[in-house]
């Protein structure tokens, strides 16, 4: 294996109020616009429960201006009850299912972003989008300390490691332009700062979330990588984000 492939353990950060850890892994020197990330569920209870809690706090509707809180108001609402159903019925001692398996590497890679790379977590898109199922576009957002929105894919399966699946389907929305139809909800929903004028000069990052069904997660995400590097050079996205989400409670 090429040395420009090789992901190697490194810094760890234990979340015990979350029921997991996160860990960045060096990537390689000559990609240093791919970086790696794993998130190691070891209490799939007290994610559910953070998970919920995240859905349910709707403070960040408080800072938008009146037309734009009525507008999602009701979305919010329907969206974010439905999915502290799918949470609460989360059960360590049951296989995860896939609603909750997706909501998990989703929501789970966006706190690792938020733990190891210091990115802001924004709402997922399916509190703000019009649909409660099946969104036409990415799964979840981050803006990272250069202030770029990196639009997140994630896919979850029981038996595999779908890091290709992800990648395919970033490729497919980047080239149908879908980061930029959430210009006119990122407007709203990104933090002050130069995030949203930095996307519509087509400069963003990207995040290939997925599953990992294996004790030698190191080894997937190496793989993963060498696919990373494909999807990097072949788009237009400033960063790939790679992150490895495995539980360890199942």
């Amino acid at each position: 294996m090429s040395e420009k492939y090789t992901a190697v353990n490194g810094f760890i950060v234990v979340d015990e109020d979350w029921g997991c850890a996160f860990e960045q892994l060096s990537a390689s020197p000559e990609f240093p616009e791919i970086k790696l990330c794993h998130v190691s569920v070891s209490d799939v209870r007290k994610m559910a429960g953070k998970l919920s809690q995240q859905v349910l706090d709707t403070s960040w509707m408080t800072g938008l201006d009146y037309g734009a809180q009525q507008a999602y108001e009701y979305t919010v609402n329907e969206t974010a009850g439905m999915l502290s159903q799918v949470f609460k019925q989360a059960n360590p001692d049951d296989p995860v299912s896939a609603e909750f398996g997706e909501m998990m590497v989703s929501m789970g890679a966006g706190r690792g972003l938020n733990q190891i790379y210091n990115h802001i977590q924004l709402p997922i898109s399916e509190l703000w989008k019009f649909q409660i199922k099946g969104n036409e576009g990415f799964d979840f957002h981050t803006v990272c300390p250069s202030e770029l929105l990196n639009f997140g894919e994630a896919k979850y399966s029981g038996s595999k490691n779908p890091h290709g699946l992800a990648m395919s389907q970033i490729k497919d929305f980047l080239d149908q332009e879908k980061y930029i139809r959430d210009y006119i909800h990122l407007l709203h929903i990104a933090p002050e700062g130069n995030s949203v004028d930095n996307l519509t000069q087509r400069v963003f990052g990207v995040v290939a979330a997925f599953s990992i069904n294996s004790d030698n997660y190191a080894s997937i995400l190496e793989n993963a990588l060498k696919t990373a590097v494909g999807l990097f050079n072949d788009s237009q996205a400033s960063a790939v984000y790679v992150v490895g989400v495995s539980c360890e409670d199942n």
